[in-house]
């Protein structure tokens, strides 16, 4: 009889243990490959730009950098389903989504003269000597 109950309380708590949180420790690639899985399944494209974001991960929060103010409302729309979607793929609990924008530096594109000289002699600077070896003479 004492054998019987013993069987019982070990089989009660395997049952409990496995039905409890589950917190499974994953990488980064684990990570962007259960990102890669919820993108295919959005049919929205600004939904796939979302989950497709580069990302900085601390343990279990994981930070996307977005460029605009648009991706970052439609990640606040699907951040409860995101979440859920990698808890469940990541065998983790405890994960945590947040986002920021960030700041991406554009170029003013060369408008007069002597900035388009300056901009093609940037990324070929063979184009100095040929002004200088034609005599050529830019309004300065």
């Amino acid at each position: 009889m004492q054998d019987q109950m013993v069987s019982k309380e070990s089989t009660t708590e395997k049952t409990e243990i496995s039905s409890g949180i589950q917190t499974q420790a994953f990488t980064k690639p684990m990570a962007i490959g259960a990102l890669v899985d919820y993108a295919n399944e959005r049919s929205s494209q600004t939904e796939k730009m979302v989950a497709m974001s580069d990302f900085e991960m601390d343990k279990e929060n994981l930070k996307f950098k977005l460029s605009n103010k648009i991706l970052h409302d439609v990640f606040f729309e699907k951040r409860q389903e995101m979440a859920d979607f990698l808890r469940k793929k990541l065998h983790n609990a405890n994960i945590q989504l947040e986002a920021y924008i960030t700041a991406e530096e554009t170029k003013a594109k060369p408008r007069t003269e002597q900035e388009k000289f300056e901009s093609m002699a940037l990324k070929n600077p063979e184009i100095w000597k040929l002004k200088e070896a034609l005599g050529l003479d830019l309004l300065f």
